[in-house]
């Protein structure tokens, strides 16, 4: 390696450790309930009920619910579905 080549060596751009600049988020299951940890600020009230009326809209879209109307019948699966709820501990 000429000398030219040995003082650009090592000149390059640094780059961030990307889990230092974007801290980790979890997930995980515990008694049939979906936990999370996620970084960054609370969120208010409102946008935990805009959350939760998306994960409900999500749930009437998916394949379980057609199995919750059918092992349990409209009212009750619509009962069900109200339990589904976004929770900020």
């Amino acid at each position: 390696m000429g000398k030219r080549n040995k003082n650009k060596k090592g000149k390059g751009k640094k780059r961030n450790n990307p889990n230092m600049t974007n801290p980790p988020s979890f997930l995980w299951m515990d008694n049939g309930e979906m936990h999370g940890l996620f970084p960054g600020e609370r969120p208010s009230p409102e946008q935990v009920e805009m959350m939760t009326r998306k994960y409900q809209e999500n749930i009437r879209k998916s394949p379980l619910w057609d199995e919750m109307v059918k092992e349990y019948g409209k009212e009750k699966a619509e009962e069900l579905l109200k339990e589904c709820r976004v929770k900020i501990d």
